[in-house]
């Protein structure tokens, strides 16, 4: 649960920093275009650019898996020991 938080929290910092990691290191157009000039004229821009995608897709899909992952695991132990105090206390009765 801790590891998906902090991704969840990576990623938002990302969202964050995004418009200055584009506008100053990588492809920062208005319109978001990706033309095979910019590819040609800057392609350590286009990659920077790229890695940030990535970077950010992935952070928020992981996050997004773990934290499930984690509440459903949560849920059924939760669950089981529910089931288990029910059965103990009929069983006593």
């Amino acid at each position: 649960m801790r590891f998906g938080t902090g991704l969840g929290i990576a990623a938002v910092i990302l969202i964050v920093l995004g418009p200055f990691i584009n506008r100053n290191f990588g492809v920062g157009d208005a319109m978001g275009l990706l033309t095979p000039l910019v590819w040609e004229a800057a392609p350590a821009a286009v990659l920077i650019s790229l890695a940030y995608l990535i970077l950010l897709v992935l952070c928020l899909l992981l996050s997004a898996a773990l934290l499930t992952t984690s509440l459903v695991i949560r849920h059924a132990a939760a669950s089981e020991k529910a089931t288990r105090t029910n059965e103990s206390a009929s069983v006593t009765d």
